[in-house]
């Protein structure tokens, strides 16, 4: 199963959202106006979910979206209900707001937008900013993202902007890099141990500058070793969860036959596992990895939904006894 298919089937139903902004803009169709309204809203997981994320982005190079944006259509002028179009997924607010730009730009040729910052379902917002974005900005964007890409995966980054400047900061215990997006511009905070010492360069070729100049090296190696660690710890961590998770189930499960919603949330959580670590949970404890296959061959086409066989107790002996 593919990262997306895994977040559409089991971890998307259990979202919650959090609105974020809101961008509007006007496209013109067969002679008709239409208001299309995209609210950028930031996803928020289960703990599992999060966690699953993270290990998936260490191992397949890819978690969960970060950021859902809604999309609303209507006609201007008319009474006509709104219609609700496919949502979107991205990794970051300045990754939505490119997604954003890209399609004002494919359907009039420019993206003259209006930007909400406030809460979209406070009441009286205004009347937003608005934001002409041109060519040049939208590439300025595309080069600030091309630097993310450089220092790691999103999901191991801290990625905030719009559509002026835009903010990475990598894993550890690094400062932010600060990418001014109008006058193309990057700043590196960088150390030479005692002091900070911005580098600045282009926000093109970011690379081949970096290359050049030792402190900024050193930066970018410090990122990447943090980069390394935190997907070690990324991957420790699910495992440990899914041990504490499977333990925690069974004490629950007492022996009981896998029907209801008992079978319901075991294939979840089961279906969960696997999605982070295959079909024979190659990481789990071996009691663990027996505990979650038996009750996988329970709830499959095969086990009908049936008491798996032979309770396995991954409690504690010293827990089982008292």
């Amino acid at each position: 199963m593919s990262v997306s298919e895994v977040f559409k089937t089991l971890v998307e139903p259990s979202l919650e959202r959090i609105a974020v902004l809101e961008v509007s803009h006007i496209e013109r169709l067969q002679g008709h106006d239409y208001a299309v309204t995209q609210v950028v809203q930031r996803n928020v997981f289960t703990e599992l979910d999060r966690k699953l994320s993270r290990h998936l982005a260490a191992t397949r190079g890819a978690g969960f979206p970060a950021y859902t944006v809604a999309v609303r259509v209507n006609e201007t002028g008319t009474a006509d209900a709104l219609q609700l179009l496919t949502p979107v997924h991205h990794d970051s607010v300045p990754h939505a707001l490119k997604g954003i730009a890209d399609r004002a730009f494919a359907n009039t040729g420019e993206a003259d937008l209006t930007v909400h910052n406030s809460d979209p379902t406070g009441g009286d917002r205004g009347h937003g900013v608005r934001r002409n974005v041109s060519a040049d900005d939208f590439e300025a964007l595309n080069a600030a993202l091309r630097i993310c890409d450089y220092l790691g995966e999103p999901e191991f980054l801290s990625i905030s902007g719009d559509y002026d400047i835009a903010i990475v900061t990598p894993p550890g215990d690094q400062l932010p890099i600060t990418m001014y997006l109008k006058n193309g511009n990057v700043s590196v905070p960088c150390s030479n141990g005692t002091t900070i010492t911005p580098f600045e360069c282009p926000l093109h070729g970011f690379g081949a500058h970096v290359a050049e100049n030792v402190l900024a090296q050193g930066y970018v190696a410090q990122a990447r070793h943090a980069l390394i660690a935190t997907k070690v710890a990324a991957v420790t961590e699910f495992r440990a969860m899914a041990e504490a998770r499977l333990v925690s189930f069974d004490r629950a499960l007492a022996g009981r036959p896998l029907e209801g919603a008992r079978q319901e949330i075991a294939s979840g959580l089961i279906a969960r596992l696997m999605a982070g670590m295959g079909s024979s949970l190659n990481g789990l404890s071996e009691d663990a990895q027996l505990a979650a296959l038996d009750w996988s061959a329970a709830i499959g086409p095969e086990g009908g939904g049936l008491a798996p066989t032979g309770y396995l107790d991954l409690r504690d002996p010293k827990e089982a006894k008292a």
